[in-house]
C-alpha cells in the first residue's frame, strides 16, 4: 500500500478512482439480479475479501505504511464484507460448494495466461472456490507461493514426470507434455483430438504414464479445523462480551498447520480471559475436551493451576503462558524480569532481595514483565498513556514499541522516587502515573467484572495503596459496582471514556482513582478514569 498519487504501474490515482466507480455501478446491477453472472461476482468478491481480511496493520511490511493509507484499506475491506453479508453470502464461502463438487478432468494443463488465478480449471467455471490463506498468492513472509488448488502447475513444478505425447497436427507442437493422473485410479493421458487408450497410430505414439503417489494427509488438520470450529462457536455465542473483530486486526494464518493450532489455541485462551469465571471455566474445560478428543491431552498441572492463562499443548504446538494474579514474593518473583525493566527501575536480579519490604519496585518489575506479555499475546488491546488520549489500539508493532517506552520512562521516574528519597507526596505522583501506562490497558468491549482482567488490574492498583497511606491518600473504598454519578464527580477526571449503553456505570479502571485519606477538606489531585456508561454529560466522548 502507497499514498503515492500513482499506483505501482504509473496509472494516475484518479483513473484508479474512475474505474473502481465504474466497476461498482455495473456490479451492483450485476449482483441485484438473479443469474449465473451473479453467482460468478460473489464468488470473484468473496474471494478478493479473502486475500484481503489476512493484512493486519501490526504486521510486515503492511505496519510501514502511512496510517491515513491503512485507514482507507480498511474502510474499503469493511464495505467489501458488508456488502457479502447484505447479498446473503457469508465472505468467504461463495464458491466453496462448487469448488468441491467433481468436475470432468481437462486434458491440457491450465494456462495461467487466461485464467492467473485457477477459477476456470478442473472444468468447474470461474467462482469455483476461493483461493484459500497460503494458496496463489504470495503474502510477505511465506516462505514460497503454493499452486491455486484448481490451477495445474508447468510441467514437472508439481514433482511429476512429464509425459511426452509425440502429436501431430497443427494444435501441438513437439516437446508438449501431458500429466499423469494420481492415485490407485490412474488412466491412460489423453492427447488433443483423441479419447485415451491406444495409439491409433501404433506403439510408440505415446509414452505410459508415470503415476504419481498421493500426497499424505496432514495428521493435524482435523485438530486444526476443530479448534477453528470451536473458536467460532465462542466468539458467536459470547458476541456481548467478545464482539466481533475488525478485520484489521485478525492475524494472517500461520504457514503451516501446527502454527495454525498454536495461534487458534492462544487466541481462545486470551479470550476467555475476559468473560465472567464461571463461563471461563466452563469454555476451557470445552477446549481442552476438543484437544483430548484429538490425542492432544492438557496436562493436569496446566489444568488446574489458576496462574496457567494459556495451557500449553503437546508435540510443541503451544507453550504455556503463565501470569500469576497473586504475586506473594516479589523479589523472587522478580529474578526472571527482562533486564531493561531492572535498568529503568534501577534494580539488578541479585539485589532485589536486598530492598526494604516496603519497596514497591519488585512488584513494578513484575507486574511491567506481565503487562509486556500481555500486550504481545493480546492484540486487541488497547491503552491512553496519557489521561487526555482516548485508548488506542496496540496490534501494531509500532504501537507496541511506543507503549513500551513509555512504559519504561515512567519506570524510570517512579524507580528514581524510591532510589533516591523523593518526598512521599512526590513519590505517589510517579507512581499514580505510572499506574495509567501499567495498568490502564483495556479492550474495546471492556472485559467482564469478575473477569481474569479485572482481578489483574485491582492488582496493580494495589501497588498504590502503601504509597498513598505515606502521602495522606487512600485507595477509593466503595466498591465500583455500587458508584454513582456523585462519586464519578468526585474521584474521576472530567475526560474519563464513554462506554457501553446498558452496562454497569464503571466499566473499566483506565487510572486508579485515589481520595485523601479520613475525609480531609483538601483538593483532591489524584482523580482517576475510567471508562463508564454513556450518560448525557459524558456522552459526547469517543469509545476506546
Amino acid at each position: 500500500m502507497s499514498g503515492a498519487a500513482e499506483s505501482d504501474g504509473g496509472v494516475p490515482a484518479g483513473a484508479l478512482a474512475a474505474g473502481l466507480s465504474g466497476f461498482a455501478e455495473a456490479a451492483g446491477v450485476v449482483l441485484a439480479t438473479p443469474s449465473e453472472c451473479r453467482g460468478v461476482m460473489l464468488g470473484a468478491l468473496s474471494r478478493c475479501w479473502e486475500e484481503l481480511r489476512w493484512v493486519g496493520r501490526h504486521l510486515q511490511p503492511y505496519a510501514d505504511d502511512p496510517a491515513e493509507v491503512f485507514d482507507r484499506f480498511e474502510t474499503a475491506r469493511a464495505s467489501l464484507e458488508r456488502l457479502l453479508w447484505a447479498a446473503g453470502t457469508a465472505p468467504g464461502t461463495a464458491g466453496r460448494a462448487a469448488s468441491a463438487a467433481p468436475g470432468p478432468v481437462d486434458a491440457t494443463p491450465a494456462s495461467t495466461d487466461r485464467d492467473p488465478a485457477g477459477v476456470g480449471a478442473e472444468g468447474l467455471g470461474p467462482g469455483a472456490g476461493p483461493v484459500r490463506p497460503g494458496q496463489g498468492v504470495a503474502r510477505p513472509g511465506d516462505p514460497s507461493p503454493a499452486a491455486p488448488p484448481d490451477t495445474r502447475p508447468p510441467p514437472g513444478d508439481d514433482g511429476t514426470e512429464p509425459i511426452a505425447a509425440a502429436v501431430d497436427g497443427p494444435e501441438r507442437g513437439a516437446g508438449d507434455v501431458l500429466r499423469a493422473p494420481t492415485g490407485a485410479g490412474t488412466t491412460e493421458p489423453t492427447t488433443a483430438g483423441r479419447p485415451p487408450g491406444p495409439d491409433p497410430a501404433g506403439a510408440g505414439g505415446e509414452v505410459a504414464p508415470t503415476a504419481r503417489a498421493k500426497p499424505p494427509a496432514d495428521p493435524l488438520a482435523g485438530i486444526a479445523d476443530a479448534l477453528g470450529a470451536l473458536e467460532a462457536k465462542l466468539l458467536a455465542e459470547q458476541i456481548g462480551l467478545l464482539p466481533r473483530t475488525p478485520p484489521a486486526a485478525a492475524i494472517r494464518p500461520p504457514a503451516t498447520t501446527a502454527e495454525r493450532i498454536g495461534a487458534t489455541w492462544r487466541r481462545i485462551h486470551m479470550a476467555l480471559l475476559r468473560l465472567p469465571a464461571h463461563l471461563r471455566d466452563e469454555w476451557r474445560a470445552q477446549a481442552r475436551e476438543t484437544a483430548a478428543a484429538a490425542g492432544l491431552a492438557v496436562t493436569a498441572e496446566d489444568s488446574s493451576d489458576p496462574d496457567v492463562i494459556v495451557p500449553g499443548l503437546p508435540q510443541g504446538l503451544c507453550t504455556a503462558e503463565r501470569i500469576p494474579l497473586v504475586v506473594a514474593a516479589p523479589g523472587a518473583a522478580a529474578v526472571g524480569v527482562r533486564e531493561e525493566v531492572h535498568h529503568k527501575l534501577g534494580t539488578s536480579p541479585g539485589a532485589l532481595l536486598d530492598l526494604p519490604p516496603a519497596d514497591p519496585r519488585p512488584i513494578w518489575a513484575v507486574r511491567a514483565e506481565q503487562a509486556l506479555r500481555l500486550v504481545d499475546l493480546d492484540p486487541e488491546l488497547h491503552v491512553a498513556v496519557f489521561v487526555e488520549d482516548q485508548p488506542s489500539s496496540l496490534s501494531s508493532q509500532e504501537a507496541r514499541g511506543r507503549y513500551r517506552m513509555h512504559l519504561y520512562r515512567l519506570l524510570a521516574t517512579a524507580g528514581s522516587s524510591q532510589a533516591d528519597g523523593w518526598p512521599a507526596d512526590s513519590r505517589l505522583g510517579a507512581a499514580h502515573a505510572l499506574d495509567m501506562v501499567l495498568g490502564g490497558l483495556v479492550h474495546k468491549r471492556p472485559a467482564a467484572l469478575d473477569s481474569w482482567w479485572w482481578q489483574w488490574r485491582a492488582g496493580v492498583s494495589e501497588i498504590l495503596a502503601p504509597l498513598a497511606e505515606h502521602a495522606r491518600y487512600e485507595l477509593v473504598p466503595k466498591a465500583f459496582t455500587k458508584w454513582t454519578r456523585l462519586d464519578v464527580d468526585a474521584y474521576t477526571v472530567k475526560n474519563s471514556v464513554s462506554g457501553q449503553s446498558g452496562e454497569p456505570l464503571v466499566q473499566w479502571v483506565l487510572w486508579t482513582p485515589l481520595k485523601p485519606k479520613g475525609g480531609a477538606a483538601r483538593t483532591n489531585e489524584r482523580k482517576g478514569r475510567i471508562v463508564m456508561r454513556p450518560e448525557p454529560q459524558y456522552g459526547r466522548q469517543a469509545s476506546p
